[in-house]
């Protein structure tokens, strides 16, 4: 116990500086939701006009199935969305939350992941603050910040459905943030977010999916939190269990743009080349 001390230390140095970017981010993106309305409202205005003029008139046929597909999609995207808003609006609270962890009757018991052996009582210390960042979050924007945190912790305790739909929320709510840029999407969530898919997938045997995401991982921008502390190597662990060596080797090079840990990234090539798994150690609870 007394060695874990400072890996606590750290971990809640970790959710200090996941706050203070919350916040910082939080103060851009009042004026981006205002403006990605303006952009949607332009966007339908196009389409309706667009189908309106071919229906009245001659119309190539390509051009109009391409508006009917652009359309659609538009649709399709606010649909899900709305799905996403609609489940935080649920009013779940977080002692209902927490009333399976706190029961032995409960109907998900809790299994928690090898990787926090010893470290129980802290897994479940970050599952409860990050149910109370999901549920009780000032705003939309703050609650979406804290998705891809829930996601990973409600993994670690073994409730797979939850960890699923925190991961696929953040995601979604990632592309409607970001507009679909890669360069505005929150890197902390499309690395998290990624990395709780893919070890689902993993778990499920769907290997081409898991894979899929952690390369997708991978691909982040960067954070304070991943630039400092590094990925989550998880997944990585569970495809190399599963004879996936490339494909992590693959994944070691694409983290060295955000974290320039290069010593500990050759390490772990090296021993993944010689056919071992490496000692991850910290960086599967981060």
């Amino acid at each position: 116990m007394k060695n874990s001390r400072p890996l606590i230390t750290i971990l809640c140095a970790t959710n200090l500086i996941a706050v203070a970017t919350a916040a910082w981010e939080a103060g851009i993106i009042s004026s981006l939701r205002l403006e990605q309305a303006a952009v949607r409202q332009a966007l339908r205005s196009a389409l309706t006009s667009g189908l309106d003029k071919g229906r009245a008139g001659p119309v190539n046929p390509p051009d109009q199935e391409r508006w009917e597909l652009i359309k659609l999609r538009n649709e399709t995207r606010d649909l899900r969305e709305r799905l996403v808003e609609a489940r935080a609006s649920q009013p779940t609270g977080l002692q209902g939350l927490l009333r399976p962890l706190l029961s032995s009757g409960g109907s998900a018991p809790i299994r928690f992941r090898p990787e926090w052996k010893g470290m129980e009582a802290h897994a479940t210390n970050t599952y409860a603050m990050a149910m109370r960042g999901v549920t009780n979050g000032t705003n939309a924007y703050l609650r979406f910040v804290s998705l891809h945190t829930a996601a990973k912790a409600s993994l670690a305790m073994g409730r797979t459905e939850e960890a699923r739909h925190f991961a696929e929320d953040a995601m979604i709510l990632n592309e409607k943030y970001s507009r679909g840029s890669p360069e505005k999407a929150n890197g902390d969530v499309v690395h998290d977010a990624n990395v709780v898919l893919g070890r689902i997938a993993a778990d499920e045997g769907r290997l081409t999916d898991a894979k899929r995401h952690l390369l997708a991982a991978g691909e982040t921008s960067g954070s304070p939190v991943l630039g400092s502390f590094g990925p989550n190597m998880g997944l990585a662990k569970d495809l190399l269990e599963r004879g996936e060596q490339a494909t992590v080797l693959q994944y070691f090079e694409l983290c060295r743009k955000f974290w320039g840990n290069n010593e500990k990234l050759n390490l772990w090539k090296k021993d993944v080349e010689e056919g071992r798994i490496p000692e991850f150690s910290e960086n599967l609870i981060y």
